[in-house]
């Protein structure tokens, strides 16, 4: 598998992500981690004090942060049922907080398991690559905050062939968030 993206079988349709928002993506170096959360943390008072990211473990070996990867066609837009989820002309897949119910059916859609509920607000929270940020050409705060480097944000075709794409890859739906 390496070196070569995976075929698209009908359970991954429409999860891989686009490269239209200035062609760049969100990797981890779980080799590179060191679980300090500092990327939690930035994600949390970046939006208002609201979590859009994350931790999930693989397999009980490594924990990570979680990201949404802005797919090409979004599971998560179809199942929602007052169109708050919506994809950019950019490519940058956001949620709509004055449409969102909480009704959760697009973060049960998610196959990777990137969209959760606000209990105390009642509606979910996504991963938008810190648009207003990106705007002005800056990374987003989780990458900018990662204090081991294990968060980059880097074009996709540096990711494809190389060992970050295998680790984007093992993030498979099923995995278990905390």
């Amino acid at each position: 598998m390496e070196g070569k993206m995976p075929e698209i079988n009908q359970e991954t349709k429409g999860t891989e992500a686009s490269d239209a928002y200035k062609g760049k993506r969100i990797v981890i170096d779980i080799d590179r981690c060191i679980d300090c959360r500092s990327c939690e943390s930035a994600c949390f008072y970046s939006h208002t004090s609201q979590q859009n990211l994350t931790h999930s473990v693989a397999q009980n070996i490594a924990e990570f942060p979680y990201h949404c990867r802005h797919c090409d066609e979004p599971v998560c837009l179809d199942a929602c049922t007052r169109d708050a989820i919506e994809r950019r002309d950019d490519g940058v897949v956001v949620r709509n907080k004055f449409r969102c119910i909480g009704c959760i059916s697009c973060a049960l859609a998610c196959p990777f398991g990137a969209i959760n509920q606000n209990i105390v607000r009642k509606v979910v929270s996504k991963c938008d690559l810190c648009i207003s940020n990106l705007t002005d050409g800056d990374e987003p705060n989780c990458v900018s905050t990662c204090t081991s480097g294990a968060l980059q944000f880097i074009p996709v075709d540096e990711i494809v062939g190389t060992e970050k794409w295998g680790a984007r890859i093992m993030a498979k739906p099923g995995m278990h968030r905390i």
